[in-house]
Order: C-alpha cells, then sequence, then structure tokens
C-alpha cells in the first residue's frame, strides 16, 4: 500500500530531452546513435559502449550497456530474489499538443525498487516514430528513523527531474531511485520489456508514496 505524503502533484512543466549526462544520478540510458540511415559496419567504429566488431563483421556489439544489480542480500527477510523479465502494454495518455512540454499529466504516485535496479526496453519503435514516454525521478532524503516511512528514505520532492524519451531510448533505474510509474503519451501503445530481480516480498520488491493534498490549517 502507497504511504501517503503531504505534496501538490507534479505537473510536467520543466520537461528536457532524455540524455544520458542529465539521467546519470538516477540511472543509465541505453540508446544508439548511429543514424537510421546505416546499413553496413562503419569502417571507424563508434567509441561509445565500446563497440566492436561482430557475426564476421556484419554487426557491431556494444559491451556492457548497462548493468542489472542484486541488492537483495541486505533486504530484511533474507528471501532470495531471481531475475524476472516481464511485458507492460502502456497505453497512451493524451496530449493537448504536439509539444512534448504541453502534458495533462499529473504525478501522483512515485515508487522505488530498494534492492534492483530495472530496465525498461521498449519493442517495435524507434527514434522515428511517435513513441514517446515520461522518465520522472526523485533523489532519496536520508533516513531519519523516526517513523516506518522516515525510515524507508522518503524522495526529494524539491530535487525532481523530469524527462522525456523517445521510443530508441531505453532506460535503467538504478536501486532505489524514485521514479513515476510508466507514462507513455502521444497516439501509439508502447510495449516494454522491464528486467529486474525480485523476491516476491512486497514492501522489498517495490514501495511506493502517493502524494496527497497538504491539509491546510483552519484560521
Amino acid at each position: 500500500m502507497a504511504t501517503p505524503i503531504p505534496s501538490k502533484p507534479i505537473t510536467m512543466d520543466s520537461l528536457t530531452p532524455l540524455t544520458q549526462p542529465s539521467f546519470a544520478p538516477f540511472g543509465k540510458v541505453i540508446e544508439c546513435t548511429l543514424k537510421p540511415s546505416t546499413t553496413t559496419l562503419p569502417t571507424s567504429l563508434p567509441t561509445f559502449y565500446n563497440a566492436v566488431s561482430a557475426n564476421q563483421e556484419t554487426a557491431l556489439k556494444f559491451i556492457d550497456v548497462t548493468q542489472l544489480r542484486n541488492g537483495y542480500d541486505a533486504a530484511p527477510s533474507n528471501v532470495p530474489a531471481r531475475v524476472t523479465m516481464n511485458m507492460f502494454s502502456c497505453f497512451p495518455r493524451p496530449m493537448r499538443s504536439p509539444n512534448p512540454i504541453d502534458l495533462p499529466v499529473e504525478v501522483k504516485i512515485l515508487e522505488r525498487h530498494p534492492y534492483t535496479t530495472q530496465t525498461f526496453i521498449p519493442l517495435g519503435v524507434g527514434r522515428e516514430t511517435q513513441g514517446m514516454y515520461l522518465v520522472v525521478v526523485a533523489p532519496t532524503l536520508p533516513a531519519t528513523g523516526k517513523s516506518p516511512f522516515e525510515r524507508m528514505g522518503p524522495p526529494d520532492l524539491s530535487k525532481v527531474r523530469k524527462f522525456w524519451a523517445h521510443g530508441g531510448q531505453a532506460v535503467t533505474y538504478g536501486a532505489g531511485t524514485w521514479h513515476m510509474p510508466m507514462a507513455v503519451v502521444g497516439e501509439e501503445r508502447m510495449d516494454f520489456v522491464v528486467v529486474q530481480y525480485a523476491n516476491g516480498v512486497a514492501e522489498e520488491d517495490c514501495q511506493e508514496v502517493r502524494l496527497v493534498p497538504p491539509v491546510q490549517e483552519k484560521l
């Protein structure tokens, strides 16, 4: 069950394109920057992801594009985790205009997976399509130990970052990174394969906070 936290809903102003430098504090962006017109092995290999020639020089292999982390050895239950691969079909939320900053989306839930990374890999779409999804993240405040909620390290809502990503980008959320559940915008459904560890203990696999309107003091 999501823990309520007093806050106004997070709106989608100040959206910026998802890039690895801007997202680095929260995880990893996975994308191929080769032009769509590149249909043969380049004579000069790209430097990103330590690319090497593969498959009898008919492919490029990009090495170690992201890392899957398992931190369940620190979980209180001591229940071991295994790698899971699930698929999510995410249906688009309407846009008021083609402008990606003009979105009627409010963030009312943030979640995190405290002991595992989580990678979203879009299927069947690319940079040239209309597919677009939102990546909203927040750092974690220090745990204070005053209450169960504060001991979990709540999100720092003063430092929320908001990005838009296209279908040619996959994203890995670092373990413990607070993030908005997947939201697709535009006209197309987007399907994602999601890779993470899980042990089946609900509060160790996923923790949620629900943003509720602050209580107004009566005068």
